[in-house]
């Protein structure tokens, strides 16, 4: 899940992209060593008295809330932990290292969203109860970061991406995928790797417009990359000409990632606005007449008293509704697997994936076996039921991960995401022997079916196209039939 080899590949040959200041790789290099002692950070920081003087100031900002005034580094070390520090000067760092005057892209507006969504991204995180919160702001202020490392190292190419966003209403990652053969995501997280910064950042700032592409399997990282895309959602609301359709995204991602009842929005929103206009000067960021945040806070305010208890409710029979049309246009009537178009969708999305991440998944396809003998002996009805017990079957043996599709009148598709063949062929012929043993009462009658099935892996490293692999694995599924029937054929790459 980390960056791509062949992606790794192809940045590392681009001599333009930027490199970590010194005082940030001496951070770095210090913080990663058991041994490195909290007034040894301080000394560090020390070396460089501006950098020290904007660091003191920052945490004598209402971003920390301090009771009093901290007027040394080692105390403030002491008091707030080396991670705090750490990620506050390496900030500073970043920003005066992506940071000048070209008309090509506006850096002070870039920069002054990002901290805008680290801050909104903290407080979050700690309306969450989580103990990484200060890693968590950082990951809101750099997560872009291979925007800028973009437009540094390819300037020329890059005004392409700025005009397509422009002139098709782009997010920027699909305008650069179209320019580029990668986007900033994927130019972040090398950035990250290359840089040394800790590597919990890699699968979040790779993944922190799709959150949920990350595995179970890295929690934490999940989570984080949702703070980030609420985040970003929080402050494209902040400033939204039109804040009521993006109020009403806010809510449905609070909602979504099951943040809805311990994040207090409205106070997120006003601690946010309070923190960040002091904030600006001190990171030298020049801000914009357009990014009044008292101005910002009042009308976001007016917008949440707004939408009252009866608007959110017209909003959630809406989305219920929609919910409702979108299951009934991708799911089979009969049994409530997906049907054969969103089989098909989803195909495409795992292969799409499978070629990014460069991970391995199974395709496998089944038909039931004499099943016309079925309806001719008991009757379509009990066909049918026959169909909706052999689905019940698959869908409780199988991952919630994994799709299951009616493909046609009695054949059935699989796709089991991240999987090996051999693990694969496992779980389908046990589907097959569970099947074969299944008796499944009809009105006084008990039908016993089986099933042929052919099963194949595919990965990032095939070219073949989804109907291709369809082929093959139909082309699996009859020599299963040939053998004799109820049996599991695997085709070998």
């Amino acid at each position: 899940m980390s960056v791509s080899n062949n992606l790794k590949a192809t940045l590392c040959h681009i001599d333009q992209l930027p490199v970590l200041p010194g005082i940030a790789i001496k951070i770095l290099e210090k913080t990663k060593d058991p041994n490195t002692s909290l007034n040894q950070v301080a000394e560090i920081l020390a070396t460089d008295p501006p950098l020290s003087a904007k660091v003191l100031n920052v945490v004598n900002s209402p971003f920390f809330g301090l009771s009093r005034k901290i007027t040394n580094l080692p105390h403030a070390v002491n008091l707030l932990g080396e991670k705090s520090l750490k990620y506050i000067a390496l900030s500073f760092s970043l920003i005066h290292a992506f940071n000048n005057n070209k008309k090509q892209f506006d850096y002070a507006s870039f920069w002054q969203k990002s901290l805008t969504c680290a801050v909104v991204s903290r407080l979050i995180a700690k309306d969450l109860g989580r103990c990484d919160a200060e890693d968590i702001y950082f990951l809101g202020l750099i997560h872009n970061i291979g925007i800028l490392a973009m437009i540094q190292s390819h300037p020329g190419q890059y005004s392409l991406v700025l005009k397509k966003i422009k002139d098709d209403d782009l997010d920027y990652h699909v305008a650069e995928n179209a320019i580029f053969t990668c986007n900033h995501m994927d130019v972040g997280a090398f950035l990250i790797e290359s840089w040394g910064l800790p590597s919990v950042f890699v699968l979040p700032v790779l993944n922190h417009h799709y959150p949920d592409n990350i595995p179970l399997t890295h929690k934490n990282q999940r989570i984080g990359a949702r703070i980030i895309h609420v985040s970003n959602a929080i402050c494209r609301f902040l400033h939204a000409a039109d804040k009521t359709e993006s109020l009403a995204i806010v809510n449905q991602l609070l909602k979504n990632y099951n943040m809805n009842r311990r994040v207090n929005l409205e106070a997120v929103v006003e601690k946010a606005c309070t923190h960040i206009q002091p904030l600006l000067p001190l990171f030298d960021i020049d801000q914009h007449n357009s990014f009044d945040y008292l101005k910002i806070l009042d009308e976001s305010k007016k917008e949440m008293y707004r939408l009252s208890f009866e608007m959110i409710g017209k909003i959630k029979e809406q989305e219920k509704t929609i919910d409702r049309l979108n299951i009934l246009a991708s799911q089979d009537g009969l049994t409530s697997l997906k049907n054969y178009k969103s089989f098909q969708d989803s195909l495409k999305k795992e292969l799409a994936g499978s070629r990014r991440h460069g991970y391995t998944s199974v395709l496998a396809l089944a038909d039931l076996d004499g099943f016309k003998a079925v309806n001719d002996q008991y009757g379509h009805i009990a066909g049918d039921h026959v169909l909706q017990e052999v689905s019940r079957l698959f869908m409780e043996n199988t991952r919630e991960t994994d799709i299951i599709a009616r493909y046609g009148g009695e054949e059935f598709a699989f796709i089991l995401t991240r999987t090996c063949i051999q693990e694969g062929f496992k779980t389908i012929d046990r589907l097959r022997a569970m099947l074969s043993e299944l008796k499944i009462e009809y009105q006084g009658h008990t039908i016993s079916v089986t099933m042929s099935v052919g099963v194949l892996a595919f990965s990032g490293n095939d070219n073949l196209t989804g109907t291709e692999l369809l082929k093959r694995v139909d082309a699996a599924m009859y020599q299963a039939k040939n053998s004799g029937k109820n049996k599991t054929f695997m085709l070998h790459s």
